[in-house]
């Protein structure tokens, strides 16, 4: 950062206001990333029947493993590119 040569000269009182500023900006960007890792990580809603929560169960185990042999595919693939 190249600062710009101005015609006023900068006072400890603007630093310390624009201090004030930026630290209370900062703050309220902290507040809105924990309210979205919150939102991001909040326990799902408690299920109305038995069969809904063994569906949801086996739905994200489902997932798991598709995930996992998904990235294996991709691993083989990358490790198979790489030995040529």
């Amino acid at each position: 950062m190249n600062p710009q040569p101005t015609s006023s000269k900068i006072t400890l009182e603007e630093i310390a206001l624009r201090k004030e500023e930026v630290l209370r900006d900062i703050r309220k960007q902290k507040q809105q990333m924990t309210n979205t890792a919150r939102d991001l990580l909040a326990p799902l809603a408690p299920v109305a029947s038995g069969g809904n929560a063994i569906m949801r169960t086996f739905s994200t185990g489902m997932a798991i493993f598709d995930g996992v042999m998904l990235g294996l595919k991709i691993i083989r693939k990358f490790r198979k590119f790489i030995k040529r």
